[in-house]
């Protein structure tokens, strides 16, 4: 028996190839799409989730509270993690782990001149293996960082630098303040895509004290904020609560360090929950995606129904007969049940092929790349398995039971009962537009919005601006190499400021008129703020006057919380020492998503200039019109005289500023992509709803015809009834749409208006849509022959 549903489920598959191809195609699209969010959002919550007692490890951060301001720092100081030990019994064991932010320079003494800029090394203690569970794959686990001077590597890194020889007991130039020698001692598993604890060169923290740039840092034997990501493994989860009040005694006992605050964050949460340490780009589409997953694959679950049941009447008197022949209901309904198993069983392996082959893309877009171990694993299985079970047991169960209800007599006079469930069509139809529209709403308002940050005048001329970081090779000379570049053809101006805009800024804490708060700082030259065409609004008296070490220039909303009154001008401010007020410039939008920042600039002569003796970034403005790529050329030509030991990098200030956006970004991609997919899969929806309907009314055509109606009054007859589907969708949808947009909306300080002709493109795209997919059958029944449509009357 089972065997002849399947022969009789396959033979329908190929009678009827157009319906069945659109049947199996919509329901892949769809399946496809919740495959790649379900793995997303799996990929996501299983961060650090793989570390045995994950669960009892915990990320320190530290907040200093400073005449009310609240700072968080992600790092904290060398000392806290053994003063956590000493102090409470509940800790079982800790780990520090210091981040080498400006990366290295490293090389092997049989290539000296072949330098690479790495990003990942750490130092840690020597437990990091014992602690967190990554596998080594190579070296004695216990000696692997017992040497000062030893070294981990990643897979990765180990094949760049030594390809397939073993790397054990080769040696490494590590380039910092100088250049370290380091033996290789081990190598551990390339770093998995779902950890927080990010690596790719390993020393241990022992070698800090033999490094000029460290040996400091390791003096921080107090708790509180520092330089190192600081792990505690406690006796049990619930523990948190006494290591806290143990710390909080040894920082009341500390008067410096009174207004220092350590925060916990359980280590599988980090990723998703942490306001410090995690990913917030990737954190807004964990609520966002599901949501649209669950409704693509509901709009193709669907179809696959309503297009599985408008041919009911085909069927009608196949299930006639059976009955007569003494099958019983639940035979009838296995056997339909069984051949929407096969339908949505080929579908499922269509869509997982789809899935494989545009996963890439999708993790691309998210700025992901998941591991293909984490593809294959048991939990991803599990997802697959369950996505299986529901879209077979969802599928099968309405087609079983409309097609399985039929009276034999009534199918057999060829009344037919295939109007059953019109109703439940036409409102699947109308929910499939209404959140095709309203996706569509949503694409256009994330556009515009994005538009919006990425033309908006900030106060800042970001044009044709290149961002150099100045290293240490470079400092000493840079006055030099700032003259050279400056001479160039083609470039504009250079300046210098101690940080990269946009990126990250310095703190100063002020105070005037008993007024306190925390100013973001920078330190930069002359040339600067008309570089970037900064606009003052109280200007200087003196533009010269305003490079000496007593001065400073505050933007208008720190005179504002300086309590500023009066001239600003020679007003003093105390920022840990005594400053006179230069001038006001206007308010920068350094990010679009907050309020604007209360800041200062210091500004120092080319004599005083930090970078004579530190790092720093150039700035240097090209004129427009001039080659970039040659120019660059140029650039790098230069730089290479001054610094033969650092790589030349540089980045675009426009491209920096538009990274503060990428989530956004991203989430507008993807709504174009989802926008699109439910489009289809309610065209698809429509597509089925009209054949249906008009099989019905086939008769009625023909009546028609014979009357004298022409093929516009019977096509415009045939579609109205349908476009009032998508009129009332587009109704539904609007004011739901304007709802969940302009809440959206309220996460930006600064944001659109939503406007009427968003809603009115949104519904002139469904109508469209709607009236293709309506006029093939439309269409083929207005130019039906009569006479074969009224031959059985």
């Amino acid at each position: 028996m089972f065997k002849n549903y399947l022969k009789i489920a396959w033979r329908s598959l190929l009678r009827q190839k157009l319906y069945s191809l659109i049947n199996i195609g919509g329901l892949a699209v769809g399946l496809c799409v919740c495959m790649l969010v379900m793995l997303y959002v799996a990929h996501e919550y299983s961060y650090d989730s793989f570390h045995n007692g994950g669960d009892r490890i915990f990320a320190l951060a530290g907040r200093s509270t400073w005449n009310g301001a609240d700072v968080n720092f992600a790092n904290t100081s060398f000392g806290t993690g053994p003063v956590a030990k000493q102090n409470s019994a509940k800790v079982e064991g800790y780990m520090r782990i210091h981040h080498f932010d400006d990366g290295a320079i490293i090389s092997t003494p049989q290539n000296p001149m072949n330098k690479f800029a790495e990003a990942g090394l750490i130092s840690v203690d020597d437990n990091f293996l014992d602690f967190f569970n990554f596998k080594l794959l190579s070296g004695a686990p216990r000696q692997v960082l017992a040497k000062p001077n030893g070294i981990v590597l990643s897979a990765d890194m180990a094949r760049k630098y030594f390809g397939d020889d073993d790397p054990i007991g080769k040696v490494l130039n590590i380039g910092l303040d100088s250049t370290y020698r380091f033996e290789v001692t081990g190598v551990v598993q390339t770093m998995p895509s779902n950890t927080t604890v990010n690596y790719g060169l390993i020393i241990p923290n022992a070698a800090l004290k033999n490094i000029v740039q460290t040996k400091d840092i390791l003096k921080q034997v107090l708790p509180g904020s520092g330089d190192f990501k600081t792990y505690l493994q406690l006796n049990a989860a619930t523990d948190t609560l006494p290591v806290k009040n143990a710390l909080a005694s040894v920082l009341k006992q500390n008067q410096a360090s009174l207004n220092d605050k350590i925060t916990f964050t359980q280590l599988p949460a980090i990723h998703v929950q942490d306001e410090v340490f995690g990913d917030h780009a990737n954190i807004k589409y964990l609520k966002i995606f599901p949501l649209v997953a669950v409704l693509v694959l509901l709009l193709a679950l669907v179809n696959y129904m309503s297009l599985a049941t408008a041919r009911a009447s085909v069927r009608a008197k196949e299930v006639g007969v059976r009955k007569v022949n003494g099958a019983a209901r639940s035979s009838i309904a296995l056997q339909f049940y069984i051949e929407s198993a096969l339908y949505a069983l080929i579908s499922f392996a269509l869509a997982y092929l789809l899935c494989y082959l545009v996963a890439d893309k999708f993790m691309a877009i998210l700025d992901l790349k998941i591991d293909t171990s984490f593809l294959y694993s048991a939990k991803v299985i599990l997802i697959m398995a369950v996505l299986l079970a529901l879209t077979v047991l969802i599928a099968g169960s309405y087609p079983a039971i409309v097609l399985s209800s039929f009276k034999p007599v009534i199918t057999l006079k060829g009344s037919g009962q295939g109007s059953k469930g019109i109703t439940v069509r036409k409102v699947f139809t109308t929910l499939q537009f209404a959140t095709s529209v309203g996706l569509i709403i949503c694409g256009i308002i994330i556009n515009r919005q994005l538009f919006f940050f990425k033309n908006r005048d900030t106060g800042v001329n970001r044009e044709n601006v290149l961002v150099v970081p100045v290293k240490k090779n470079l400092a000493p000379q840079y006055q030099s190499f700032k003259k050279e570049v400056s001479a160039l053809a083609g470039v504009s101006s250079v300046a210098s400021a101690s940080i990269p805009l946009y990126s990250s800024f310095g703190i100063q804490f002020a105070k005037n008129n008993n007024r306190n708060t925390v100013l973001f700082s920078m330190v930069v030259d002359k040339a600067f703020i008309p570089q970037l065409n900064i606009k003052w609004k109280v200007p200087p008296v003196d533009q010269d006057a305003i490079s000496t070490l007593d001065r400073i220039v505050i933007n208008e909303t720190a005179a504002a919380k300086l309590d500023i009154k009066g001239n600003p001008i020679g007003q003093t401010v105390d920022a840990n020492r005594k400053f006179q007020i230069a001038g006001v410039i206007k308010d920068l939008n350094m990010n679009l998503l907050r309020d604007i920042s209360p800041m200062c600039i210091i500004v120092m002569s080319d004599e005083n200039l930090h970078m004579a003796y530190t790092e720093g970034y150039a700035y240097i403005k090209v004129k427009p019109n001039v080659n970039m790529s040659a120019m660059l050329v140029k650039i790098k030509h230069v730089y290479q005289q001054y610094d033969k030991e650092s790589p030349f990098d540089y980045k675009f200030l426009d491209d920096v500023y538009n990274k503060q956006y990428k989530a956004e970004e991203r989430l507008s991609d993807l709504f174009s992509y989802f926008m699109v997919v439910t489009i289809v899969l309610a065209a698809l929806g429509l597509f089925g709803l009209a054949a249906f309907t008009i099989e019905q009314r086939t008769k009625e055509i023909g009546i028609r015809k014979v009357l004298g109606a022409g093929l516009a009054s019977i096509n415009g007859l045939l579609s109205i009834d349908f476009l009032k589907l998508v009129l009332l969708s587009i109704v539904i949808a609007s004011p739901i749409a304007w709802w969940a947009m302009n809440k959206w909306l309220q996460n930006f300080q600064y944001r659109i208006t939503i406007q009427w002709w968003v809603f009115a493109a949104a519904g002139l795209v469904a109508v469209v849509v709607a009236l293709v997919a309506i006029s093939y059958h439309s269409v083929k029944a207005a130019l039906a022959d009569p006479v074969k449509s009224l031959r059985n009357e």
